[in-house]
């Protein structure tokens, strides 16, 4: 399970195996929701994610678009992925 970056305490993953539309998993203690990564907006998940923690996820997907689809087309090609700076 790769963490690529940490927003606070949410753990920003890719996961080598995933299919679907682009996306990112948002992990913390109290939540696991899938991000698309075009729009950001939740696909699915469990658990309660406060409203300023989906701003805050929201606004870092936004903001590192390009790096998270380079790292979707590595985890696709099975190559390691890069950490994003928060």
């Amino acid at each position: 399970m790769p963490t690529i970056a940490y927003i606070g305490s949410i753990q920003i993953r890719i996961y080598y195996d995933d299919h679907g539309v682009p996306h990112f998993h948002a992990v913390s203690p109290e939540f696991d929701f899938k991000i698309a990564m075009e729009d950001c907006t939740i696909i699915s998940g469990t658990g309660r994610l406060r409203g300023r923690d989906l701003a805050a996820i929201r606004a870092w997907g936004q903001k590192h678009r390009d790096a998270l689809y380079l790292n979707w087309q590595f985890a696709r090609e099975g190559k390691p992925l890069q950490d994003i700076e928060s």
